[in-house]
């Protein structure tokens, strides 16, 4: 695991949510939150916390199922390379 996915997994659980993943791909980071229907805009202020907004290039929420079980809250975000 890298930094960056440590550091947003530490954020996200000490802000109280349950993270289910964090990964990376390529440029790519995705949180992957067990909840669904969370506030973007405070998911998106977390993320601040550890990225700097300058180094993003995009960041959606979306709430999708994964992996076949219930819906959760997906955070993702593409990184200035």
């Amino acid at each position: 695991m890298s930094e960056l996915q440590a550091d947003l997994r530490s954020a996200f659980e000490d802000a109280g949510y349950d993270v289910d993943d964090v990964s990376v791909n390529r440029d790519r980071v995705e949180v992957v939150l067990l909840t669904e229907g969370e506030s973007a805009s405070d998911l998106e202020a977390i993320a601040y916390d550890v990225v700097d907004e300058d180094d993003v290039l995009t960041m959606n929420v979306t709430t999708e199922q994964v992996d076949g079980q219930g819906l959760s809250t997906v955070l993702s975000f593409r990184q200035r390379s």
